[in-house]
């Protein structure tokens, strides 16, 4: 007997889809599977149709199975309404900044178009349920002033029986080949060698500890030092667990230069005979071949007939054939074929074993990802996930809802809005004033120059964003030039940015946001602080089977557990031990020194003293890593090299290029050279010092963040829902930042090095908590030292 087939689950917004693909890219098509705008707007319109109809009803559920080609495809939906009249009508509300624009495209679409498609199949699956056509409308809604006009759609039902023939038959193909990769993964799971011949020490501790959490099925936070292997390790029971259900990994970084990290460990397993294919995703702002990343098709020519060329061409077929997808790789095929590279990136990501990409693809509020989609065939569970350098993902999430408005930025605008031609020139700079009059208004008394607490009113901020958004919208229209940095861009963008933030904190009068003015000369500033993003990036894990997130600086694991949005109760923690013999590491503290904000005038000297002498007990490469810009450039003004070393200095905005130069003066080694740089900066983070490129870092004074409205305020909310406001928001940050300075120095089991802690605040138990547990064996006073220089001395002729 011939076994039952596989259901597959498909939602109705990748069902109805036109065979052949047709259409460009742009705002709100039909092929953006984004739900979350307009909601409101949604809720509202439902709630104001059941109160005057008692035949309605709303966000009716409906689902319908077909059979091709040995599959088995149940199609999910959700009416947004449907009045039971005879006949019935089928509403679909969709809501839209340009009313007109929406209907005139869904006019001159026709029913080949995934709205009408959608609208259609509701329709169609009344009719084999009830054996009645249904009327079919939209309701399209404007989000700018709340008109709204109905539209109504056909019912055809032979055409959508050819449609749907033909649409079927593309699905059975579509699960043909999803069951290929399914089967592929679950037999490279079978046969999942380790890349290295030899694992490092503690790597198969690491890799156990992984396997049992996932057996568990917990969320894992694992901190883990420099030099253990921690990528390998982490990805390989991680990736073999997801092969083996046909499943993917999504493996996250902090920054777009930590892929690199991830794609040199997947090109390890591939020369270990595995075939794995992996896609890394690039910025669009990067990838883009316009001045600007302006996706319609008036202004890109990439965007125009993008659906159509990708069918006609059959591009994700040739994509299929690569076993590494980087940005490379969609620029050739953007080029070749006239489509967006961008764009191309998610269209592959279906295709690929592991995708990586910035923290923002999972955790900012839109997310390019979250509309890739592919039939799950074969395949159980979810995704699993992998967050590197998990230390950064509490504040890079708070930074996502936490915009800024500055009337200086506004006012530089000003000459660029002044050559526009006309009409715009006018109407720019007339919104612009506006714009900063908004800024103003919330100055309040105006007295002082320091910081205030405010409550900014919505309404003008959201009104201004409107008319800004229709300012943009004739723009783009219009036959103008979109120059790079284009001002009517910047500025649209920007307001847009701030409103829709400010909105959100406002109507859900959620407590961990709140909102300051700061004045400066030639006006000021608003800005929207998130505390904790932990609430808003929770949900993403809901969306993946296994966490697993990792770092060399994730303690005290209570405070990344809360602010990364995972249960404290139910994570699991575990931290492991340096894989090198403590011989090779010299760590010391030099309480003597203090940074304290009232005792650097007198320190600054007594720094660039202990520098010079302890450099001068053996040449080589040194990073001397401090709390900021002016305090570096107040020792450095004071700091007398030794003879033969050079001295080189970290610069505020320091381009990417001139840290490549640094890097490489380093790798040189042509001379003796101390590196002043900043905690936390582009030098301390992400950078492998690989054998005796450095031999030493300091790490001076604990970098505490400013004493400022912001931080207090911070402080509070800390207080109130954890009960630890000052060190969730001074000690802990700084912590992270020191020990991750401090990880640049040992980097492989030949490197030898030196880190020297100075302040006596390291010894203290709030700060010396966060420290990895191989420093000391019971407190951090073991490493100070009553014979500084003999002990260093000693350590080197050792």
């Amino acid at each position: 007997m011939k076994p039952a087939p596989n259901l597959i689950n498909i939602p109705v917004g990748y069902f109805a889809l036109p065979v052949p693909r047709t259409g460009s890219i742009e705002p709100r098509s039909g092929y953006d599977r984004s739900t979350a705008e307009g909601r409101e707007i949604h809720l509202k319109i439902q709630k104001k149709r059941a109160l005057a109809d008692a035949s309605y009803q709303a966000e009716v559920p409906v689902s319908r199975i077909f059979e091709r080609g040995g599959h088995q495809f149940q199609v999910n939906g959700r009416l947004d309404g449907i009045f039971r009249h005879a006949p019935p009508l089928i509403e679909e509300i969709k809501s839209c900044f340009n009313l007109w624009e929406l209907r005139r495209r869904l006019a001159h679409a026709g029913t080949n178009e995934p709205y009408s498609l959608q609208l259609l199949t509701y329709g169609y699956f009344h009719w084999l349920e009830h054996g009645v056509i249904p009327r079919l409308s939209f309701h399209l809604v404007s989000s700018r002033n709340g008109a709204s006009e109905d539209l109504p759609v056909q019912l055809d039902l032979e055409a959508y029986r050819g449609w749907l023939e033909l649409r079927l038959d593309e699905l059975a193909r579509e699960a043909d080949e999803a069951s290929k990769r399914a089967r592929r993964r679950k037999k490279a799971a079978k046969e999942f060698p380790f890349p290295f011949a030899t694992p490092r020490p503690g790597q198969l501790e690491l890799m156990g500890e992984i396997e049992s959490g996932m057996a568990d099925g917990r969320a894992m936070l694992i901190s883990a030092p420099t030099g253990l292997g921690k990528t390998a390790g982490v990805l390989h029971p991680v990736l073999k667990e997801a092969l083996g259900r046909g499943q993917t990994v999504c493996y996250v970084t902090p920054k777009n230069s930590q892929h690199e990290v991830a794609e040199d460990a997947m090109e390890r397993f591939r020369e270990s005979g595995v075939r794995l294919r992996s896609l890394t995703v690039t910025a669009k702002s990067r990838i883009c071949f316009m001045n600007e990343p302006v996706c319609t098709p008036e202004y890109c020519e990439y965007a125009r007939d993008y659906y159509g060329k990708l069918a006609r061409l059959g591009v994700v077929e040739l994509m299929a054939r690569k076993r590494k997808l980087k940005a490379r790789t969609f620029r050739e095929f953007g080029e070749k074929y006239q489509l967006c590279p961008f764009e191309l990136q998610i269209e592959a990501v279906p295709l690929a074993d592991v995708v990586i990409c910035d923290y923002n693809y999972v955790f900012a509020p839109r997310s390019a990802l979250g509309r890739a989609a592919a039939l799950a065939v074969e395949q159980s569970g979810k995704p699993n996930l992998v967050i590197d350098e998990a230390h950064n993902l509490p504040s890079r999430a708070m930074d996502y809802y936490s915009p800024r408005l500055s009337s200086v930025l506004l006012v530089g605008m000003r000459g660029e809005l002044a050559e526009l031609p006309n009409p715009f020139r006018r109407d720019a700079l007339e919104l612009l004033e506006e714009c900063l009059a908004a800024v103003a208004s919330c100055s309040g008394s105006g007295k002082g120059m320091r910081p205030v607490k405010i409550e900014p009113p919505l309404a003008p901020f959201l009104e201004l964003d409107g008319r800004l958004r229709a300012l943009l919208s004739r723009y783009l229209e219009a036959e103008v030039e979109i120059r790079q940095k284009d001002p009517v861009l910047r500025l649209c963008h920007y307001w847009g940015e701030f409103a829709e933030i400010l909105e959100f904190a406002t109507a859900s009068k959620r407590q961990e946001f709140f909102t300051s003015y700061e004045p400066h000369s030639g006006g000021g500033s608003i800005k929207i602080t998130c505390c904790d993003a932990s609430a808003l990036i929770a949900d993403r894990y809901g969306e993946y089977q296994q966490v697993v997130a990792f770092s060399a600086t994730l303690k005290p694991f209570e405070y990344y557990a809360k602010l990364s949005g995972l249960d404290p109760e139910k994570v699991r923690c575990a931290e492991f031990q340096s894989p090198f013999p403590s011989s090779q590491r010299k760590l010391m503290i030099i309480p003597q020194i203090s940074t304290r904000y009232s005792r650097r005038e007198r320190n600054y000297g007594r720094i660039a003293d202990a520098l010079a002498r302890v450099v001068a007990l053996k040449g080589g490469n040194y990073l001397a890593f401090f709390p900021s810009f002016v305090f570096l450039e107040r020792v450095a003004e004071l700091f007398r090299a030794p003879e033969g070393f050079e001295v080189l200095l970290q610069e505020r905005k320091m381009s990417g290029a001139r840290v490549a130069e640094i890097l490489e003066r380093l790798r040189a080694g042509n001379a003796p050279t101390l590196v002043f740089a900043v905690q936390g900066g582009s030098l301390s983070e992400g950078v492998d010092y690989a054998g005796d490129m450095v031999i030493g870092a300091f790490v001076v004074g604990p970098p505490l963040p400013n004493f400022d409205l912001e931080r207090e305020e911070m402080r509070g909310y800390y207080q109130r829902h954890y009960g630890n406001g000052y060190q969730y928001a001074y000690t802990i940050p700084a912590m992270a930042k020191a020990i991750q300075a401090a990880g640049r120095v040992i980097r492989s089991e030949t490197d030898r090095g030196l880190i020297v802690l100075m302040d006596d605040r390291f010894l203290q138990e709030e700060y010396s908590s966060a420290m990895p547990g191989d420093w000391f064996e019971s407190g951090a006073k073991e490493l100070v030292s009553d014979a500084i220089l003999s002990d260093i001395r000693e350590f080197w002729g050792r």
